[in-house]
């Protein structure tokens, strides 16, 4: 058994899956809502036995190393090591891929400049400007080292050659983002090249005089940057330091700009302050989400240290999706006006769809999370007791800006309000907002829930159709037959003399069915258990993918297992002698149009026995 092998055995898929979505148990499978896309309902299965999981929405399928690779974004070497560790398997020297190696080399280039950054913040006199900033802020020096916070100074390549110094490439840090590459410009803005050479390649710091927050995933690896301009230069200075004029006036003035997307980094995937909220995120069932890093900062000032911060609003799939793993609950703390935000309605969507629990802190006449916890901690305090559930929210939030007594003010809570209770998933929290919609309208509950139901059918009706035909496949006959037969204990024999590889018309399940047929025959086993331990590699994904069709639990009842059996592959058999008789009605056409008298005989003879075939098809 090789070491992927050992870990495998050794972690139990539904175990590992449930630590990042809720499961239930359905028939032998578990089932849940898929972490890979928006879905209402649960099409994400797990099987146990085969310690394989499959989504039937959108087609994500594998064992608990894809899994992990797909959720976390890490290669195999990261699956297998984290794996191993957590089935206390020693793994041996293992040799990493060129993709692995090169994100190994971009982690250690952040690793080290945060390093850099945090030293000149915290000890360095050039440091002094930033550190004026956060006190100024009312940021204490515990709070900003306890976040790794540093600076990056005015210069146009001390960055640059901190790392150089220590052996990276000029192309490794460009392609961590901590430096820019452009064309030397000479007199009259050519690029400045030597006769018959290749034009000059100038780098310099992509962060320059800038306040330097490491952005790490949930296990604490820098993984980029958010830097804050502490002190934005003046364009003819920054003209003169060399820069470029779209440079001077763009890029050097912009208050906050981040890493670009590099193999390593991806902004929508990650939370700000994820690696030091998780465990109190956990412990309280509910995150605390913000829009800024020094939204973080100031909440974990006050001692609340279940906070993350989403940077910016739009809450994205894959952020969501870090959230629902690890709580149940989110209470969303932002400057904006969220009945109003269309990209925030769309992440309090993705949130509900993954069965997560909004609210809303109301931050009263306080700009951000950051200003009301640095002038009224215990109002902060007080204001998560009593935030509100997202859809009192906007029901809240229409009526005190329109007015419900007026036919124009109950249009413009209904055109407001209405879409968003029609994407509510649960039956019984839809009815209960409806109901409340009602009494503030003034209006017969029956009209309102009658127009929440146009706008559910208005929802779905514009879904893409692939999505929807994606969704709701139906699984062929042949398909569900093998996912049945395998769904009980032991193979039925009648069934295995009963039909023939050739009554499949799907090349795969013929060969699959004739190699069932022929291992039961050579071993006289009829375990499934047994039979499928000398499955052929080629036949592993197929086996996966039919254990993880939800079979009806009441199959598990041996006598209706059978009866169930039985009659699917009647109805195949009779579909097989279809056509057949199909077949043989065209070759008997062609024979005739030869007049091959001889042949028209033996088709037709052979026509006639399968059709009195067809008339006796019992099993």
């Amino acid at each position: 058994m090789d070491q992927k092998d050992e870990v495998k055995s050794k972690v139990d898929i539904v175990e590992l899956i449930s630590l990042y979505l809720p499961l239930k148990k359905t028939g032998r499978n578990f089932a849940g809502l898929c972490p890979f896309h928006s879905e209402r309902t649960p099409s994400f299965m797990i099987s146990a036995e085969r310690q394989a999981f499959k989504c039937f929405g959108c087609g994500e399928a594998g064992d608990i190393f894809t899994f992990l690779e797909k959720i976390e974004g890490w290669d195999f070497r990261e699956a297998l090591e984290e794996l191993a560790k957590r089935a206390g398997v020693k793994l041996r020297r293992f040799e990493p891929s060129g993709q692995s190696r090169t994100n190994d080399k971009l982690i250690k280039i952040n690793k080290l400049a945060a390093k850099f950054y945090a030293h000149l913040l915290n000890i360095h006199p050039v440091g002094e400007v930033a550190r004026k900033y956060l006190a100024s802020r009312g940021v204490k020096k515990q709070l900003w080292e306890k976040f790794d916070l540093g600076y990056a100074p005015g210069s146009w390549d001390k960055t640059l050659t901190f790392l150089t110094k220590r052996g990276f490439s000029t192309s490794d840090i460009a392609q961590a983002g901590l430096i820019i590459a452009r064309l030397r410009q000479g007199y009259g803005g050519q690029a400045r090249q030597q006769k018959g050479d290749k034009p000059e390649t100038q780098y310099y710091d992509r962060f320059r005089n800038r306040l330097m927050f490491p952005l790490k995933d949930g296990r604490g690896t820098v993984l980029g940057f958010s830097a804050r301009v502490i002190d934005p230069p003046s364009r003819k200075a920054a003209l003169s330091a060399g820069a470029s004029k779209a440079e001077s006036e763009g890029k050097v003035e912009a208050k906050y700009i981040n890493s670009p997307q590099t193999p390593v980094f991806n902004k929508g995937s990650l939370l700000f302050g994820l690696d030091l909220a998780r465990a109190a995120i956990r412990d309280k069932n509910e995150a605390i989400l913000v829009e800024g890093e020094f939204d973080v900062m100031s909440v974990h000032g006050v001692g609340v240290t279940n906070v993350v911060a989403s940077k910016g609003t739009a809450l994205t799939e894959k952020q969501v999706v870090t959230l629902s793993r690890i709580c149940e609950n989110v209470a969303l703390c932002f400057d904006t006006d969220l009945a109003g935000d269309a990209a925030q309605r769309r992440g309090i969507e993705l949130l509900e769809i993954a069965g997560v629990g909004v609210k809303v802190i109301n931050l009263g006449k306080y700009k951000d999370p950051d200003e009301f916890c640095r002038k009224d901690a215990g109002g902060f305090k007080g204001a998560l007791e009593q935030a509100v559930n997202i859809y009192d929210y906007f029901i809240e939030s229409a009526a005190s800006r329109f007015d419900a007594t007026s036919a124009d003010g109950k249009k413009r809570i209904g055109r407001e309000v209405l879409p968003v209770l029609a994407k509510i998933s649960d039956d019984l929290v839809r009815a209960h907002y409806i109901d409340r919609l009602s009494k503030v309208l003034d209006i017969d509950v029956s009209l309102v829930a009658a127009a929440v139901d146009k706008k559910v059918a208005s929802v779905y009706a514009f879904e893409p159709q692939e999505e929807l035909a994606s969704n709701k496949r139906v699984l062929g006959l042949e398909e569900y037959f093998l996912a049945l037969f395998l769904f009980g204990e032991e193979a039925e024999g009648r069934t295995i003399k009963f039909l023939k590889p050739s009554d499949f018309s799907n090349n795969q399940l013929a060969n699959f069915w004739k190699w069932l047929r022929d291992i039961i025959k050579a071993s006289g086993a009829t375990s499934f258990s047994k039979i499928l331990k000398k499955l052929p590699k080629n036949f592993t994904k197929f086996v996966n993918d039919l254990y993880l069709v939800n079979i009806s639990p009441a199959f598990g009842e041996r006598q209706l297992w059978a009866a169930e059996v039985a009659k699917v592959a009647v109805r195949l058999k009779q579909a097989s002698l279809k056509r057949q008789l199909q077949q043989i009605s065209k070759s008997i056409k062609i024979a005739e149009s030869k007049k091959n008298t001889k042949q028209v005989d033996a088709l037709t003879k052979r026509f006639n026995d399968l059709v009195k075939q067809q008339k006796e098809v019992i099993l």
